[in-house]
């Protein structure tokens, strides 16, 4: 069976792994340069990218320079010649992936990103929102912990078996959090996200943004884009502006998306971004396929 090749493309940057910026210059990248992009679109002062840097870790900072490295990354694949069968991007990876189909310039990611924070930015100023992850709890057990207690926090991704990301009020992700630890979690820990993504207090948020998306200028991937809502393939600009509104909106599973990956016969896959949340995540993955990081080409 032919072999086929799949990029996926990682959200926020929980932990660096301190190679990344010496693997892009060693290819002739700077995300500097990157950076200054987006400052020219959008109207952000960066500075000069270093680890220690907490500007990077704010919530909108942090998604920006996610999404460059996600892009270096694959521009770096790119000048390989190593191309990919499927794309897929978790949850606002889903912005490098469009990229990485040609949906879209970088310029338009860039803003992508920032309307859509300042779109939802009357609910994150507020404090009173959040997430939170939870590993070694099934599915149905939390489920249950969140009915059992009338908390208003919903799951919103299945990361694989043992992981579960989610998102509402904030007071009552750390009631579920001691909750899930005192039924057995290995761990339950606060994500240092004031936004709700892709629960139901983002529901109102769909026409609006779909009123942005399209003020913008999208193409037909010439690569297909895995969905992360229902894991169709994305073939055209419309589904393409449909899947952006499910992905902020709707419930996602990264683990049904990978399980689509595999079925579709993927068996090379490059996590295309810094740090390695994916590959971890990917331990609990079942199927015959082989998932790298980028730097390590």
């Amino acid at each position: 069976m032919e072999n086929k090749t799949a990029f996926i493309f990682p959200a926020f940057i929980t932990e660096f792994t301190g190679k990344e910026i010496d693997f892009l210059r060693n290819n002739g990248l700077n995300p500097t340069k990157y950076l200054k992009i987006i400052s020219e679109t959008i109207n952000i002062d960066f500075p000069d990218f270093t680890y220690k840097n907490d500007l990077f870790r704010e919530e909108l900072t942090s998604q920006l320079l996610a999404y460059t490295f996600s892009c270096t990354y694959y521009d770096v694949l790119k000048q390989k010649s190593i191309i990919p069968d499927f794309v897929a991007g978790y949850s606002m990876g889903v912005y490098a992936s469009l990229y990485s189909s040609k949906s879209i310039k970088f310029e338009t990611g860039a803003k992508l990103i920032f309307d859509a924070y300042h779109l939802l930015y009357e609910l994150t100023k507020t404090g009173l929102y959040g997430m939170g992850a939870i590993i070694g709890l099934p599915y149905l057990d939390v489920q249950e912990l969140i009915q059992t207690s009338s908390l208003s926090v919903e799951i919103i991704n299945v990361n694989n078996e043992h992981s579960l990301v989610v998102a509402g009020l904030k007071k009552e992700i750390n009631i579920l959090l001691e909750k899930s630890k005192e039924e057995g979690a290995l761990t339950a820990a606060e994500l240092t996200v004031d936004t709700p993504y892709h629960s139901k207090y983002l529901s109102r948020f769909a026409i609006p943004f779909k009123t942005v998306l399209n003020k913008l200028e999208f193409d037909d991937p010439q690569v297909p884009i895995v969905s992360t809502y229902n894991q169709r393939l994305i073939f055209s600009a419309e589904d393409i502006k449909q899947e952006l509104v499910f992905n902020l909106t709707e419930k996602i599973s990264w683990h049904k998306t990978m399980q689509k990956l595999v079925e579709l016969g993927v068996n090379d896959m490059y996590e295309c971004g810094a740090g390695k949340d994916l590959k971890k995540i990917s331990r609990f993955i079942k199927g015959d396929y082989k998932l790298r990081s980028a730097y390590k080409i």
